[in-house]
C-alpha cells in the first residue's frame, strides 16, 4: 500500500497570488505617466541543466550527482509564461513576470528508495524586471531584461512508497532574457525570447527535503498588448 501525503496547497498558493498582485499594485503606484503599459503572454518550452540533488532525511544526507532532467512542455500542464509592466519614453522599463516551467527527475540518476521527484505543476519563478527597449527602427525591435524574484515550487515526491506533494515559496530566482519583437499593429506585437534562469529552492519530502540548483535555458514565443497612449 502507498501511503500518500498532501500538503496544504491552498495557503501557499493564495501567498504566492498575493505576492503577485501586491508587485503589480507596486507598479500602479509608482510608476511615471510617461509610459506605455504592456501585458504579454507567452508559451515556449526549458532545458534544465544535470545537477546534484542533496537528499536529507532525519540526520542523514545523501547526494545524487548527474541528475537528469525533462521539461515535458507541451505535457498538461504546459510551460507558460505572463508579464505585465510598463516602459518609459527613454526605453526602460519594469515587469512583473511569472514563468511556469517544470522539472522531472530521470529516476535511474536518483537513490534506490526515491521512486519519483519532480516539479511537475512547475518550478514556478516570480519576478521583477528591468527592461531595455532601444526604439525601434521599423517593425523590428530588441529588447533585453534581467530580473530576480523567488521560486514557488510545486513539488511532487514518491520515497520509500510515501508520495507527498504541496507548493512552497522558496529560495532567490534570477533571470536573463534577449528578446527579438514584431510590431503587428498599432497596439499588438509578437515576440521570441530567449531565457536563462536559476533557483536553487528547497523542496519538502517525505520526512525531510531535497536541495538542488536548477539552471534553465528557455525558448518562448508570445503576444504582447500595450493597452495605454504616452501623455505628452
Amino acid at each position: 500500500m502507498i501511503a500518500r501525503i498532501t500538503a496544504p496547497c491552498d495557503r501557499t498558493g493564495h501567498a504566492a497570488r498575493r505576492l503577485l498582485t501586491a508587485a503589480f499594485l507596486l507598479l500602479t503606484v509608482t510608476v511615471p505617466a510617461r509610459a506605455d503599459w504592456t501585458v504579454a503572454a507567452y508559451m515556449g518550452a526549458s532545458f534544465t541543466r544535470r545537477s546534484t540533488l542533496t537528499i536529507t532525511q532525519g540526520s542523514g544526507s545523501r547526494e545524487a550527482r548527474g541528475v537528469h532532467f525533462d521539461g515535458r512542455p507541451f505535457a498538461s500542464p504546459p510551460y507558460y509564461g505572463y508579464r505585465a509592466g510598463w516602459r518609459s519614453r527613454e526605453a526602460f522599463g519594469i515587469d512583473v513576470e511569472l514563468i511556469h516551467l517544470k522539472v522531472y527527475a530521470h529516476a535511474a540518476d536518483l537513490p534506490p528508495n526515491v521512486e519519483r521527484f519532480s516539479m511537475s505543476h512547475g518550478l514556478n519563478l516570480l519576478l521583477g524586471n528591468v527592461t531595455w527597449r532601444p526604439a525601434p527602427q521599423g517593425r523590428v525591435q530588441l529588447e533585453a531584461r534581467a530580473g530576480a524574484g523567488v521560486a514557488i515550487p510545486h513539488g511532487e515526491s514518491e520515497i520509500d512508497g510515501v508520495a507527498q506533494e504541496q507548493y512552497e515559496v522558496s529560495s532567490l530566482a534570477l533571470q536573463g532574457a534577449a528578446a527579438i519583437r514584431l510590431r503587428l499593429a498599432r497596439q499588438l506585437g509578437a515576440f521570441g525570447e530567449y531565457k536563462l534562469t536559476t533557483a536553487a529552492p528547497t523542496v519538502s519530502v517525505a520526512g525531510g527535503r531535497i536541495n538542488g540548483r536548477y539552471t534553465s535555458h528557455h525558448v518562448a514565443v508570445g503576444l504582447e498588448w500595450v493597452f495605454s497612449k504616452r501623455q505628452d
